[in-house]
């Protein structure tokens, strides 16, 4: 097969691959409709008289809450309602990852607003002057987000801070210009800042909790069957959920959502790869193998021989229905057809609870009470995190040995 022939064949999984990545921006937000009333109500201010103060609001939470997308989203309807008004507000959204001084950043936001800048040199006061004396010319104001903000204020600490948010009392007699979402992973950064700067930013903070395992299974639907993602036929709600179950914060996981993206698309390449026309639970497992390796190969060290054959039995099981989670029932029945292949005799249903109990214990399987949509209440394990053909190889070679 050619390169040519890579790049023309159409997909059976993808529809529109760029709809995952963690820079695009969704037309909805699911689980952030409250993040966004109170970025309106605290903006609302500069919406109904431009110029007339100066906003300052703090987004608030860990990696993969939503706080750049959701300050994305809010700037691209500000502009469209400024469009649509007549109100001359800009937004421009700089990240301190890649521009990390105060220079940089209004280096950026000079590009952003298309002002054309002499070639020689200029200090960032220099660059702040003519951005200001720009928007005071087109009569415009700028709704300027500093993302990733943790990192201006270990490169620059307070001083950077200070002269952006201080920038409109050098200008007491003209309207008001700019305004500024802070966007921070980490509240201790601001202690960094000195004590005026710090209680200017503090009256508007909204906080930004990492998502549950609902959560991030709505974030993915969205992806998936709204934006139109992946092909809708090729992605059940076992894979989504799954992936809720693995990443979503009440489950143990990180309530990540970028981290949930990156393993619903790197599932999807891998059945893309093999040409399969569904996302299974086994290419999930291989994509979060992937990015975060969890083989329990220590673990397995300290299992006794009935708890490595019923571990067997569960990876087989999961393996010949293709699906997310087995009941114990089916695991029992793969549990004595193991026990026959090695020689053994199998224990009863009480020792065979109690070994899928330390194995749960152990983090190596999960397990769970059957809930509505099952008929009859069972246990439901599962093997979320590890590729399951390399965990049979593993067992095969310790039950052999």
């Amino acid at each position: 097969m050619s390169l040519y022939d890579v790049w023309s064949r159409g997909s059976r999984i993808f529809l529109s691959e760029s709809k995952l990545s963690i820079d695009y921006v969704p037309r909805r937000l699911p689980h952030r409709e409250d993040h966004l009333l109170k970025l309106a109500a605290m903006f609302k201010p500069m919406i109904r008289e431009p110029g007339a103060m100066s906003q300052k609001v703090i987004l608030l939470g860990p990696v993969g809450t939503g706080k750049t997308v959701v300050a994305k989203f809010f700037g691209s309807h500000v502009e469209a309602y400024s469009r649509r008004e007549g109100l001359g507000i800009r937004y421009v959204h700089v990240n301190c990852h890649k521009d990390r001084t105060l220079f940089l950043i209004m280096k950026r936001v000079s590009e952003q607003l298309k002002l054309r800048i002499p070639r020689r040199g200029f200090s960032s006061r220099e660059l702040m002057n003519i951005v200001w004396s720009t928007l005071e010319s087109r009569n415009e104001y700028l709704l300027l987000t500093i993302d990733e903000a943790d990192y201006l204020m270990n490169t620059s600490g307070s001083d950077a801070v200070y002269d952006l948010t201080r920038m409109s009392d050098e200008y007491t007699s003209s309207e008001l210009r700019f305004n500024f979402i802070f966007v921070l992973r980490d509240a201790s950064r601001l202690a960094l800042l000195e004590e005026c700067v710090r209680s200017s930013l503090l009256h508007n903070i909204i906080r930004f909790n990492p998502y549950t395992s609902k959560e991030i299974y709505d974030i993915l639907a969205a992806r998936v069957y709204e934006e139109e993602a992946m092909n809708p036929e090729a992605v059940g709600d076992e894979v989504l959920t799954l992936i809720g179950d693995l990443v979503g914060f009440d489950r143990g996981g990180r309530g990540d959502a970028r981290q949930a993206l990156e393993i619903l698309w790197r599932a999807g390449k891998y059945a893309e790869a093999e040409g399969a026309a569904r996302v299974m639970p086994e290419h999930v497992r291989r994509a979060y193998s992937d990015i975060y390796p969890q083989f329990p190969k220590e673990a397995l060290n300290n299992l006794k021989r009935h708890e490595l054959l019923v571990l067997l039995a569960i990876v087989r099981t999961l393996r010949s229905t293709g699906a997310a989670e087995a009941g114990l029932g089916e695991v029992e029945r793969e549990y004595r057809a193991v026990c026959d292949e090695f020689g053994e005799r199998p224990r009863g249903h009480t020792k065979v609870w109690e070994y899928v109990q330390v194995l749960k214990s152990m983090g190596i399987i999960t397990a769970r009470i059957s809930g509505p949509g099952r008929r009859g209440k069972t246990t439901l394990v599962s093997i979320p995190s590890v590729p399951l053909d390399a965990l049979e190889r593993e067992l095969l070679t310790k039950i052999g040995s």
